[in-house]
């Protein structure tokens, strides 16, 4: 949507959910949260320690891959973000899928909805008091090397 930020990371994880090239990243039966699997996605996406090198480019490497070099960074991230863990949700993403995936939600992170990735915003300790007061919280502008 027009005046998102495109290097940010929601937007980031809205390309990756939706690229068919990406297999460790998919929607929920609703459409309303995410499934992870973690082992692919750190294979998939996750910068090898170290090389961030031409050979990972050449592989295929979605133009997305995050700089993080471990699972719990990137989880970092998504709670950082307002996305929750949904509790005791193990299983299949498709019937007959063998795989664990994790199950996280984000109420402005929809299928059909991509208007309200404006609104998730990094929740900073300064964010969440302005939350809390009831005030508007704006993300930052990206800085010139993000330009």
């Amino acid at each position: 949507p027009a005046g998102l930020n495109a290097s940010t990371f929601p937007a980031k994880l809205w390309r990756l959910v939706n690229s068919p090239r990406v297999r460790s990243v998919r929607w929920d039966s609703q459409a309303q949260g995410l499934l992870i699997d973690r082992s692919l996605f750190e294979r998939e996406l996750l910068s090898p320690a170290g090389a961030q090198g031409e050979e990972r480019k050449g592989a295929g490497a979605p133009p997305d891959s995050f700089q993080a070099t471990h699972f719990g960074s990137f989880v970092r991230q998504l709670n950082l973000y307002g996305f929750q863990k949904v509790p005791g949700w193990t299983g299949a993403a498709v019937p007959g899928d063998a795989g664990a995936w994790l199950h996280f939600r984000n109420p402005n992170f929809r299928r059909d909805r991509p208007d309200l990735l404006l609104r998730i915003k990094r929740l900073t300790r300064t964010n969440r008091q302005r939350l809390a007061a009831g005030l508007e919280v704006r993300s930052r502008q990206p800085s010139r090397f993000q330009e």
